[in-house]
């Protein structure tokens, strides 16, 4: 199974329009980082986890990927606003994409999309399956169990297929979300700041202690604000905990799984 991290950074970006770096060095491209996205292929399947306002750029990046299906973590613009450029896409190739989400998240996405659904020119491009926490669905052989996550007054959705798990956007889970945990090998974590003062996202010393009890294998922050600088968190962060990057390759079937 190969996993793509086409972005991991925050709802504003590194660099943001108003804060630019912050405290990130702006010389390391592992500090320029574009809205969260992932992508999961394993033999004929290619999985995209949301569709952020960039989704265009890192698609074309990730060599414009055949997509399978498309999976969303919630309905927050940073993770959704991208729809339509995926929608495109599948209409152009005259293909339905089957699209995974909660019912408020496939509401918020028809909302957002109602311009051109209404359309008689614009095919649809898009299939809408609802999804629940902690039922397990397939997308041919890769099964996936949704996750429910808090984040902030709202929740999110994390998914684990097989020994990963995907987890952005969270600042709690409740004991049966860590009981579908266990056993995950990797884990992809949202983190979003060093600093202990978030509500809506997991800061560095929760994320560390989180990794402390589930003990995957490895786990990489995604997620990551203008306080997350790459070489400060490779240097602090013990070997298990690594920061991902835009473009970053993670093979799960190799000892040394990223690169």
């Amino acid at each position: 199974m190969k996993i793509t991290i086409l972005g991991c950074g925050p709802s504003y970006g590194v660099p943001s329009i108003t804060r630019g770096f912050c405290e990130c060095d702006a010389k390391n491209e592992k500090n320029v980082r574009l809205r969260s996205a992932m992508l999961l292929q394993d033999k004929d399947v290619t999985i995209l986890f949301d569709t952020g306002p960039e989704i265009r750029l890192e698609l074309l990046r990730a060599g414009s990927p055949d997509l399978t299906a498309l999976c969303y973590t919630h309905c927050h613009y940073d993770h959704m606003a991208g729809a339509e450029d995926v929608r495109a896409i599948m209409r152009e190739k005259d293909r339905i994409l089957p699209v995974y989400g909660t019912e408020q998240d496939l509401d918020a996405l028809q909302n957002q999309l109602a311009y051109v659904l209404r359309s008689s020119i614009n095919k649809p491009g898009f299939r809408l399956h609802e999804i629940s926490p902690f039922h397990s669905f397939k997308i041919k052989h890769i099964k996936l169990m949704p996750i429910l996550q808090q984040h902030g007054n709202g929740t999110s959705i994390g998914y684990r297929i097989g020994d990963v798990a995907y987890c952005t956007d969270v600042h709690s889970i409740d004991e049966k979300g860590w009981r579908a945990l266990e056993g995950i090998k990797i884990w992809i974590l949202g983190c979003v700041s060093p600093i202990s003062n978030n509500q809506k996202h997991l800061t560095l010393d929760t994320a560390v202690q989180w990794v402390n009890r589930l003990k995957p294998k490895m786990t990489y922050l995604t997620h990551m604000g203008g306080r997350m600088d790459y070489d400060t968190l490779c240097k602090e962060l013990p070997k298990n905990i690594r920061p991902a990057y835009d473009g970053m390759i993670i093979d799960t079937n190799k000892k040394t799984p990223h690169k």
